[in-house]
């Protein structure tokens, strides 16, 4: 499984990754990338055609929900890639998951909610 992380708090990018590669301990170990920026992220899910991306809305070279649409679209050809939208402002919600979003995660970021994407308990 591979999984790009778009998140401008490092920490929480760092955080997020350290987590979710517990989580998804198995015999093929995920491989997980954190950028800070958007251009950065969209090189890495053209580069990776992830299965997941995380991305924050706030960046500091654009905003992360004018982007899902041609994520999305990166991973056409293959089996999709799923987009998590993560932002404090829950007013983006609805339109996120019109643009494609996957799931909508409120920040500060629950982690019960990010493990509940991957056991299929999540309510988008």
């Amino acid at each position: 499984m591979t999984i790009v992380i778009i998140e401008d708090e490092r920490d929480l990018g760092i955080l997020m990754r350290n987590f979710l590669a517990k989580q998804l301990n198995s015999d093929t170990p995920a491989t997980i990338k954190v950028v800070t920026s958007l251009n950065e992220g969209i090189i890495c899910v053209k580069q990776m055609i992830p299965d997941w991306v995380f991305i924050d809305n706030n960046l500091p070279d654009g905003k992360g929900i004018n982007e899902i649409e041609g994520i999305k679209s990166f991973g056409e050809k293959n089996n999709g890639i799923r987009v998590v939208m993560m932002s404090a402002m829950t007013n983006l919600r609805e339109e996120a998951f019109k643009r494609g979003a996957d799931f909508f995660l409120d920040k500060p970021i629950s982690f019960v909610e990010v493990q509940n994407i991957f056991t299929g308990q999540a309510i988008s």
